[in-house]
């Protein structure tokens, strides 16, 4: 059971990083989790909009804004969809 969370909670740090690469237009695996989302991958917060967008769309889920505001890192996101991620499965 240990392996199957261990391999969603991979899949979904990997799909937010492509998602978070389509929009920076770089390569996905040039991101890393401490990268600061507006000066090292350069997303303004129009762009940040549409990223949270597309994770929403893709992953299904729902993430309050207030809280997406307080991103900072690409780590930070990935946590942050995690946690959303966890809470969609639970309800």
């Amino acid at each position: 059971m240990e392996k199957i969370k261990t391999a969603k909670k991979s899949k979904t740090r990997e799909d937010v990083k492509k998602l978070i690469a389509e929009i920076a237009r770089m390569d996905a695996d040039k991101i890393n989790e401490e990268d600061i989302i507006r000066d090292d991958l350069g997303i303004d917060s129009l762009m940040a909009v549409e990223m949270l967008a597309a994770i929403e769309k893709r992953l299904g889920i729902s993430i309050d804004e207030a809280k997406a505001f307080n991103v900072v890192t690409a780590g930070d996101l990935i946590d942050l969809v995690m946690l959303y991620s966890k809470k969609r499965k639970v309800l």
